[in-house]
């Protein structure tokens, strides 16, 4: 395949469907844990208990809905039906606020975050990031995961800049049924335009095995060991994630609680920061193209680090931006280099199911164990503070540094693959 066989109309539905989805993302991941610390409670349990349950209901939905995309050969349905009703269950989040009593209104949000996960994650995680594979091959692959890695950053972009300014003049309920119609509006354009590769193939009936035993095949022995290299690299993402987790969820609260920065000025820094971020990811891209993936992976962790020890520490604007600048070139950087070695390392037959089995490593590990971090750090050393009634804690620098030493030992899983590889190489000379 050359390299410019992605086709234009390809390339305007991966931007289509990947900028939507990720604004999604970036939503959720941002303002769904500030909308219920601001109207439902302070404390920092629910918020982790909810990203917990979205983390399960998408690595679940991811593997289930991806292998089942595999075994009837198809994509677009998936995607097209799933970008709808991602937008609809989006725009009618707000509505579970105004349950009054806190521990049904809890319940609501974390079912209702739930349900959005599920069309999400069948939407985007099981069945786009496996067309995106089908309609790619290792000669473009590493422009391809720089393009994909820059949607997180456009997502926040606009989920930070511009949702903060609309939060403080229009409110919650007018900004997620805002966020809802777009999603909905793009996931329809983008869907329609979508065609399924044509070497994608329905399973022959005779050929298909339990479907069961089909998803959870992924994790046998046999597969680990077939794929060694690929579940390592699955490691790597999987342990820089959780250290991400951990100040995620809390970052804008710590931000507007503990700095006492507006969220409009929130969203203004993080706009900054995300285009400062962006410039890095085409020539990134392209060096990836070129053999420097690896290196890219070696690195970003160590960048990661660096940037939230000094995040930790900043107080002002300025200082701030610089800051959080180096936290998204690091995760572009790593995003579009291990994005394009996880793809060159997927099965063929069955990247739907793996794209389930990556989710795993990259969304149910470090969303359990990240926020359930985060949520410890803020109960210990977080400041005590009273909002609604309720009792909480507000989030303090301390986030930021443990997280940074998590996030390095992602490096760990790519050294033994490199020793594995300098072995291979030895025993072949």
């Amino acid at each position: 395949m050359s390299k410019q066989e992605i086709g234009k109309k390809n390339w305007l539905v991966i931007v289509l469907l990947g900028l939507a989805g990720q604004i999604a993302w970036n939503v959720e991941n941002s303002w769904f844990n500030t909308f219920v610390f601001d109207t439902i409670t302070p404390d920092p349990k629910p918020i982790a208990w909810m990203v917990a349950v979205s983390a399960i209901t998408a690595t679940l939905t991811t593997l289930v809905m991806g292998t089942i995309s595999d075994r009837v050969g198809r994509r677009k349905p998936f995607i097209l039906y799933g970008y709808i009703l991602w937008g609809i269950s989006t725009a009618l989040f707000p509505a579970t606020a105004s349950i009054r009593n806190v521990r049904f209104a809890i319940l609501a949000v974390i079912a209702a975050d739930a349900v959005m996960t599920f069309f999400g994650s069948t939407a985007y995680d099981a069945t786009y990031n496996a067309w995106t594979t089908d309609i790619s091959n290792k000669s473009n692959r590493g422009r391809l995961s720089a393009l994909i890695s820059t949607f997180p950053l456009l997502a926040a972009l606009i989920g930070a800049g511009l949702s903060g300014v609309v939060i403080d003049s229009l409110g919650y309920v007018t900004f997620f049924i805002a966020l809802g119609i777009l999603v909905s509006v793009l996931g329809i354009v983008g869907g329609l335009l979508l065609e399924d590769s044509k070497t994608l193939r329905r399973t022959p009936k005779d050929e298909r095995k339990n479907l069961i035993i089909d998803m959870f095949d992924g994790f046998s022995l046999h597969t680990i060991k077939t794929n060694q290299e690929l579940f390592l690299v699955f490691s790597s993402v999987s342990l820089f994630s959780i250290g991400f987790q951990v100040f995620l969820p809390y970052q804008i609260i710590y931000l507007n609680n503990y700095l006492n920065i507006s969220k409009s000025l929130v969203g203004l820094i993080s706009a900054i920061a995300v285009l400062i971020s962006i410039l890095t990811a085409v020539p990134a891209g392209k060096l990836a193209d070129r053999g420097y993936i690896n290196q890219f992976a070696f690195l970003s962790p160590f960048l990661l680090c660096v940037g939230l020890m000094l995040f930790s520490l900043s107080r002002s604007v300025f200082t701030l931006t610089i800051t959080g600048s180096l936290l998204y070139i690091s995760l572009v950087v790593y995003t579009l280099s291990t994005g394009a070695w996880i793809k060159n390392l997927l099965p063929e037959g069955s990247r739907g199911k793996f794209e389930g089995i990556r989710m795993v490593f990259n969304v149910a590990i470090p969303m359990l164990i990240g926020p359930a971090i985060g949520s410890l750090l803020v109960t210990n050393f977080g400041v005590p503070t009273v909002l609604h009634g309720e009792t909480g804690f507000i989030p303090t620098p301390i986030l930021f540094p443990v997280a940074g030493l998590i996030s390095v030992t992602s490096i760990l899983p790519l050294l033994i693959v490199k020793k594995k590889r300098s072995a291979r190489d030895a025993s072949d000379d």
